[in-house]
């Protein structure tokens, strides 16, 4: 996509926040393919990137340190599966994906049956960097699992990964939006 491509503001709103997940991933591989080493070379952009980074980090820690991959496994294994549902892919928006692919994730579609979600692969979901209904979900497993100030740990890491990534898809935003 080049600079005549890119189209106005309104345009460039709704290619990246509607549509359907196969179009927002191809989108975003297109975005990273024609600007990827530009952004790479934006200091703005990768000290963001490695805050956000920084701060999954942190959250994956203390999900580990609750067990979470336990709880999720063995919900997702019984009848009706877990959260993850195909419905969730669509909360997704391109500047997310692109994130990712930043961020070296091989970001594609892992299977498609209707039920799950596209990006939910056989060790779980393949995005390092996912939509705010995804990290913000704590069902009742886990809530009953763990203690108030687990717990609490666990919704302030996700609050700090939610704001570090606003800040960055705001920040890409940004960038595209100097391109028209």
């Amino acid at each position: 996509m080049n600079r005549g491509e890119m189209g106005t503001r309104s345009e460039i709103y709704t290619l990246f926040y509607s549509g359907d997940v196969s179009v927002k991933l191809a989108t975003a591989h297109d975005l990273y393919a024609s600007y990827g080493q530009t952004l790479a070379l934006r200091p703005e952009i990768m000290a963001q990137l490695a805050a956000v980074e920084n701060s999954e980090r942190a959250l994956q820690a203390q999900m580990g340190a609750m067990a979470m991959g336990v709880t999720c496994r063995q919900c997702a294994s019984g009848p009706g599966g877990g959260c993850c549902s195909g419905y969730m892919a669509a909360e997704n928006d391109v500047l997310q994906l692109l994130m990712n692919l930043l961020a070296g994730v091989q970001v594609a579609i892992q299977q498609d049956d209707g039920i799950e979600c596209c990006f939910l692969g056989a060790t779980g979901c393949v995005l390092s960097y996912k939509p705010m209904f995804c990290l913000n979900y704590i069902c009742g497993h886990i809530k009953e699992d763990g203690e108030p100030a687990t717990l609490l740990l666990l919704e302030q890491r996700t609050g700090s990964l939610l704001r570090k990534q606003a800040d960055m898809e705001q920040l890409l935003l940004d960038f595209f939006c100097e391109q028209i």
